[in-house]
């Protein structure tokens, strides 16, 4: 035994040296040496390779053109962006939402990104860098330039000039931005997908406006693996059902931002608004300051002088063409309940509803055209509604609002009104209510997302002023209604009992 242990300590010793030994190998012959320390690299450029070629040369003839915001040059399967030097460094606001996706993975119309991007020409490159303007600080005071510099955006894309106009406009190609993924833009997110397959995505189309481009491209995602179960065995996840590859129809709107922002306005805590936060480093207190400028709309009389004037812009929804004929009247009423508010602040048609023009009248028009606010049926199974806007992050202007009425909100409607009025209105003691109860319910729910899409959030104390006295009070409630704004969540007067004989219409806020 003892024997046996000194053995294995001779060879724990020896063979690790042995290791460290290198067996000798006959030099190398100066040819061999030569070829073997040559690094494998690119070949050699060719001379002008990777500079931008003459104009002609790559927008031929043959190319069609659009003239607007920028020039598109397509044939075929290329497509060129010629972007003016006067839009360099101009702020830009990109809006991306899905326009046709799997029923599983999101609806038509619903948000993926917006955010502040601008065209950027370095040298022989054109970048796309986001813009952020979290940190603001007055221009004029010395700490402005250090706030500048914490506010680098990100360089989503950078793109190859492939010439030059004579102007000096650059020339690029678009189509990687569009169908690579772009890590700011989470459209796999949305999808559920896993990365994108360049096999099965392509550039759709792009349509040029004087103060817009929007762009639709099809996009495949491979999927993720599927998930497991708790407690499904590892080695049996080839026994669960495959996971699909999600194909989307993406819409991009790079629509202008104003040369000058509109005046932001400050919050005040006693109204209730949807803000943007900046925090400034400019000001004279001692410390930073979060400034918070209300989400609203930009509404210039063109009478100034008059108490009640037309406004310059009005704000104008479109009904959706999928809307549901016999619910279209009603969700147009539901955006015009808003004009006696407006009056009352001196705007004559402030806001108004308009049937979408069929593509007869209007091939151009979309509802993902980011200029477009629209009312939105979504063919969906959630019992919901959603009332969502873009802004000038700069200074708070809402720009455009798609507000998304769920096909099955019909369903809570519904159940709400049956389960809270159904005592108090002879008409819907039973099921299925009327149409024309649930078109009175769509017509506040459409009223009440509207209002969110002009700035205002829920309100969850408003209901509590009102006592229930008044509320069973039906000539009370006939003036005042049974919460003092629709934003409140109070939905129906279940307060009220059979005795009080309040009038059905006076049930829905």
């Amino acid at each position: 035994m003892k024997r046996f242990l000194a053995l294995a300590l001779v060879l724990a010793l020896v063979l690790p040296l042995a290791a460290q030994k290198k067996p000798k190998t006959p030099p190398a012959k100066p040819a061999e040496t030569a070829q073997a320390a040559k690094p494998e690299a690119a070949p050699p450029a060719k001379p002008g390779e990777g500079e931008p070629k003459p104009y002609d040369k790559v927008i031929t003839p043959e190319f069609a053109t659009q003239s607007g915001m920028i020039k598109v040059h397509t044939l075929k399967s290329k497509v060129y962006f010629e972007i003016p030097k006067a839009e360099i460094d101009k702020d830009l606001l990109l809006v991306v939402q899905i326009a046709r996706s799997p029923s599983e993975a999101s609806y038509p119309g619903q948000s993926v990104q917006d955010l502040v991007v601008r065209w950027e020409l370095r040298e022989n490159k054109v970048l796309l860098r986001s813009i952020s303007y979290a940190n603001i600080a007055d221009p004029s005071e010395p700490i402005a330039r250090a706030v500048q510099a914490m506010n680098t955006g990100t360089i989503m894309m950078a793109f190859p000039v492939e010439a030059f106009a004579a102007d000096g406009s650059p020339v690029i190609d678009p189509v990687k931005f569009f169908t690579g993924d772009i890590n700011e833009i989470p459209v796999k997110k949305v999808l559920g997908g896993q990365s994108i397959d360049a096999s099965r995505t392509f550039f759709d189309k792009a349509r040029v406006f004087p103060i817009n481009l929007n762009v639709q491209a099809t996009q495949t995602f491979n999927p993720k693996p599927p998930e497991l179960p708790p407690g499904f065995p590892p080695q049996y996840a080839y026994l669960l059902p495959p996971t699909p590859s999600p194909t989307a129809v993406v819409h991009y709107s790079f629509v202008k931002l104003p040369e000058k922002p509109m005046m932001g306005r400050l919050v005040d805590d006693r109204v209730g608004y949807f803000t943007h936060d900046h925090t400034d480093y400019g000001r004279p207190d001692h410390e930073t300051a979060v400034r918070r400028f209300i989400a609203r709309w930009r509404l210039e009389k063109k009478d100034p002088a008059a108490a009640k004037s037309e406004p310059v812009k009005p704000i104008v929804f479109y009904v959706d063409p999928a809307t549901p004929a016999k619910w279209a009247p009603y969700v147009k009423r539901g955006v015009e309940a808003w004009q006696p508010a407006f009056e009352e602040a001196g705007f004559i048609n402030a806001i108004q509803a308009r049937y979408a023009p069929s593509p007869s009248e209007d091939p151009d028009w979309s509802a993902d055209d980011a200029r477009v606010s629209t009312i939105r049926w979504v063919p969906s199974t959630v019992a919901n509604a959603m009332g969502p806007h873009v802004s000038d992050p700069r200074s708070g202007e809402i720009l455009e609002a798609d507000v998304e009425i769920y096909h099955n909100v019909q369903q809570l409607a519904r159940d709400w009104y049956w389960t809270q009025s159904g005592p108090l209105d002879p008409r819907s003691k039973t099921l299925p209510i009327p149409d024309e109860v649930m078109g009175d319910i769509l017509l506040y729910i459409v009223t009440h997302e509207v209002g969110h899409s002009l700035g205002l959030p829920h309100n969850f104390k408003a209901s509590a002023t009102y006592p229930i006295e008044k509320i069973r009070d039906k000539d009370w409630v006939k003036k005042n209604s049974h919460v003092p704004t629709l934003m409140d969540y109070a939905r129906f007067n279940y307060v009220a009992q059979p005795e009080d004989g309040i009038d059905p219409v006076d049930l829905i806020p």
